[in-house]
């Protein structure tokens, strides 16, 4: 867990993923890869940010070796 800059309450430690709250969707959130910087998912549901983390291209290379992933 990382504590926040205003020290208030420590927010859970995502890895490599950045989630923010869109200010205009009080519920809505959105997931970013702080390796690659590229845009993963956004949902209400954080168990659906956990899924999409988990099939990010930038983040499955390391645990694929080999084969590239290619596209159907």
């Amino acid at each position: 867990m990382r504590t926040p800059p205003s020290g208030r309450n420590p927010s859970p430690d995502h890895g490599f993923f950045r989630r923010n709250l869109i200010p205009r969707h009080a519920q809505l959130m959105t997931s970013t890869c702080s390796k690659c910087r590229s845009f993963v998912a956004a949902s209400v549901r954080p168990e659906m940010l956990d899924f999409m983390e988990k099939l990010h291209l930038c983040i499955l290379g390391r645990h694929l070796p080999g084969k590239p992933v290619t596209s159907v």
